[in-house]
């Protein structure tokens, strides 16, 4: 097992040794799996050619600009159905990390099959779900579960910094200045896309990112790697390496104020989705989702720790929201 753990060095395995590292180190489990390895572009071992097809096919009908405009009706409506959920249970208490898992796999789901997965209470949709497990298994899981990481720790970090939570909800607020919520209007929130993005550098989703091979004896930095090597790309110790951010364990969104710096992977010092040819596919829509569900959230309600409190909130515990008065009280379980 390789580690890099610094961006000089993930830069060697994951672009100027690419094609050498983009091999997938999997349990040997999944080997035994019928038609796994011909099936995922996550999970595929190497770029073969049934991965280059699935790509293709996931760039140009999923993760193109194209389908992302033309599906946004469908980010907006799963995340509308939300908040008219929370609104019509009114002192009622919701447990908001299921809730935003539900939403976020029902716009995926919506996307790839026009079908909800899972109903706004979190149950799941059993006449579909031996399809789904079917037809969009390393989409759906993979790409819901990160998000949903992501937007429970935007939440918590916000509420952690009731000056930050205010100043997103007047930026969202003058932005839509009484016209309806939209990507659009939301994009042009930069404090709001700043918070989004020092929320991924700080809670990187997958924090080793997903294993990669060497799919042939290379030698890096004088280092030589055999064949078959798991090569690990520790995003998390370099999202927080001192030498590259300031304060790096602090949540600062102003570091990304007029920074070129964003999450495509071509800043090797931040890269919460990856990079190169394995990176993930569906990191723009990932990032329109969480700006959807969060901001909306953000918008529709006003949030506050439970009786006043102003401790932080537990690193360790599950966000909640109740809803009292017309108010959204997030407190610890």
């Amino acid at each position: 097992m390789v580690v890099a753990s610094s961006p000089d060095i993930a830069k060697e395995f994951c672009k100027t040794h690419d094609r050498i590292f983009s091999g997938r180190h999997l349990p040997s489990v999944y080997h035994n799996l019928p038609g796994i390895m011909n099936s995922s572009i996550v999970l595929s071992p190497d770029c073969s050619k049934s991965w280059k097809l699935l790509r293709s096919i996931g760039q140009n009908c999923v993760f193109s600009s194209k389908a992302m405009e033309s599906n946004a009706w469908i980010r907006k409506a799963k995340v509308m159905d939300l908040v008219s959920h929370l609104q019509t249970n009114e002192g009622k208490v919701a447990n908001l990390e299921d809730m935003m898992f539900a939403t976020l796999a029902n716009i995926i789901s919506t996307a790839l099959t026009s079908r909800n997965l899972f109903d706004i209470h979190g149950q799941e949709n059993n006449e579909y779900k031996d399809m789904m497990a079917l037809v969009n298994e390393e989409l759906l899981i993979g790409a819901t579960d990160s998000t949903t990481i992501t937007t429970v720790w935007l939440i918590v970090e916000l509420m952690r910094n009731q000056e930050m939570l205010t100043k997103v909800r007047d930026e969202i607020a003058q932005a839509v200045e009484g016209d309806e919520l939209s990507e659009t209007l939301l994009s042009q929130c930069h404090y709001f896309q700043a918070c989004i993005k020092e929320t991924l550098r700080l809670h990187v989703p997958a924090p080793m990112l997903v294993p990669h091979r060497a799919l042939e004896t290379c030698k890096v930095n004088n280092y030589v790697i055999p064949k078959d090597s798991m090569v690990l790309v520790n995003a998390w110790a370099i999202a927080q390496d001192p030498n590259y951010w300031e304060e790096a364990t602090s949540f600062k969104p102003e570091r990304f104020f007029d920074s070129k710096i964003g999450y495509r992977g071509t800043h090797f010092e931040y890269l919460p989705f990856g990079t190169g040819l394995r990176m993930c596919p569906g990191s723009a829509v990932a990032f329109k989702n969480i700006q959807m569900l969060v901001g909306s959230l953000l918008h529709y309600f006003d949030w506050s720790l439970p009786n006043g409190a102003d401790q932080l909130l537990s690193t360790q515990t599950r966000s909640i929201l109740q809803l009292e008065e017309g108010k959204a009280i997030a407190f610890d379980s």
